[in-house]
């Protein structure tokens, strides 16, 4: 998933955001569990096939 979003709860739609992206899942009813969001800086693995 590939998302936009900044480091300040009172941040909202400034100019201060970045791009982020993480790995996500789906849980057994079918809805995304998006996980907990991965800090800024954090290395993150490459999917399979990469």
């Amino acid at each position: 998933m590939v998302y936009h979003a900044n480091s300040s709860a009172g941040g909202g739609c400034d100019m201060n955001r970045s791009t982020r992206a993480q790995k996500f899942a789906w849980n057994a009813d079918g809805t995304p569990d998006f996980g907990t969001p991965v800090g800024l800086g954090v290395p993150l693995t490459a999917p399979s096939g990469e």
